[in-house]
């Protein structure tokens, strides 16, 4: 079974358009509050420069309480029942550290105090209740506002306008192109798509920031180095980030507003809307550097993600693959310590991988081996600094690196099955 859906982040996204309604006049406002989002709703038509209102008037927009809000995630909780499969693979992601260490049980003091892994990527409920100020579901087609009645002062009221400005670019997006897609290939594939999706609605919350500025008698900024500025923090702060996990998603983000503030620069709006006919498949499609340089292959060259068919799992146990690709393997490498440029000039010349994960049937064993190829033999600190950890082998020969756990099982299997079609 392939796991790429387990690194999915919910879709909160869309592409917005303009109608003659687009000039009306932008003020601070409460997004709970119809007039104020019909006024951003408009705006953003503006922004995107198209020549009609594709939902000839508001999309779908809800507003709930924070206690509304609450008793829906806790129910999305309740109702969340892994596979021993997706609890195979969350264990591989903590033994790379990926995640953190889960919470310890009931009654365990743990290392951590109990917090488990309430990160940055794996915020409570409370925190999401608190700092949730909207979002788009692509399967009821809806834009939810959540109304938080103790949040005065400037700063919140603009941080809601222009989360709202960047959900209701995704209810425009899912008008034109349907951002329904239930079908991932690899975890690289995943982050790939949201690279596209996310990047348009944050690139064009640029813009709509930037109005807020203007709007507010400061002077404006450009919108299309911001994505660069917001990369540049983001890797000096990496720490910050919460969990590598959750470093590339969130990363993604910046990257694929970058993508979309490059074509806009050589073509405005419509340069943005035929980005999409040549996104790029893979994550390593999206790293480029500061230099301007890109990285030294296309799609034609990366290696396929591997086939379920592929594992030939013991009996009584269980083996999941997937493909994490060149961003994961950068936010992998600065977990494990890597400096930022050595991780980011070898992740560049990522040309594919391929991760086996294999546990016995009762979970208490779990073992995880990577295999990656880049175009370029990868950096010798790399290795010797992963297996000097105690908890990983790293070995390279020419192009390749293979990383295990050390109780990984010998030999791993790597070879398709007979049963292939």
């Amino acid at each position: 079974m392939n796991r790429a859906h387990r690194l999915a982040l919910p879709v909160l996204t869309a592409l917005a358009a303009t109608s003659g309604c687009g000039q009306r006049d932008l003020a601070t406002c409460d997004i709970t509050q119809r007039a104020c989002q019909e006024s951003i709703y408009y705006r953003m038509l503006n922004l995107r420069g198209d020549g009609y209102d594709p939902f000839g008037g508001l999309p779908p927009v809800t507003v709930i309480t924070e206690d509304e809000y609450r008793a829906m995630l806790l129910a999305e909780q309740a109702a969340a029942t892994p596979s021993p499969e997706e609890k195979a693979y969350d264990k591989a992601l903590e033994l790379l550290h990926f995640t953190p260490p889960a919470a310890p049980p009931p009654g365990d003091s743990g290392v951590d105090g109990g917090a488990g892994n309430q990160d940055a990527g794996n915020s409570s409920i409370d925190d999401q209740v608190a700092h949730i100020y909207a979002y788009y579901d692509q399967n009821s087609k809806t834009v939810t506002v959540i109304s938080h009645p103790d949040q005065t002062g400037s700063q919140p009221i603009l941080t809601g306008m222009y989360v709202l400005a960047h959900e209701l670019v995704h209810a425009l997006q899912d008008r034109e192109l349907d951002l329904n897609r239930t079908h991932f290939s690899s975890s690289d594939d995943v982050l790939a798509y949201e690279g596209m999706v996310e990047g348009d609605a944050r690139f064009y919350e640029y813009l709509f920031d930037n109005d807020l500025r203007v709007m507010q008698g400061l002077a404006p900024g450009d919108p299309l180095q911001w994505p660069d500025d917001e990369l540049d923090d983001a890797y000096a702060n990496f720490d910050e980030l919460g969990s590598p996990l959750f470093a590339a998603k969130y990363l993604m983000y910046p990257f694929g507003a970058k993508y979309e503030a490059t074509a806009y620069r050589s073509g405005g709006n419509a340069a943005v809307r035929h980005a999409y006919a040549k996104e790029p498949r893979h994550t390593v499609g999206f790293m480029v550097g500061p230099d301007g340089r890109v990285p030294p292959v296309s799609s034609g060259d990366v290696s396929p993600a591997p086939v379920v068919c592929s594992l030939l799992a013991a009996t009584g146990s269980i083996a999941e693959a997937d493909q994490f690709g060149a961003l994961l393997f950068y936010t992998f490498l600065r977990a494990w310590a890597m400096d930022h440029a050595t991780a980011f000039a070898t992740a560049q010349t990522w040309t594919g991988d391929y991760l086996l994960v294999q546990a016995t049937a009762d979970l208490g064993t779990t073992a995880v081996a990577w295999r990656l190829e880049f175009s370029a033999a990868p950096d010798a600190r790399i290795a010797q600094a992963l297996t000097a950890s105690g908890e990983l082998v790293a070995k390279t020969a020419g192009t390749s690196m293979e990383i295990t756990t050390t109780d990984s099982p010998t030999p791993l299997v790597w070879e398709p099955s007979a049963n292939c079609p």
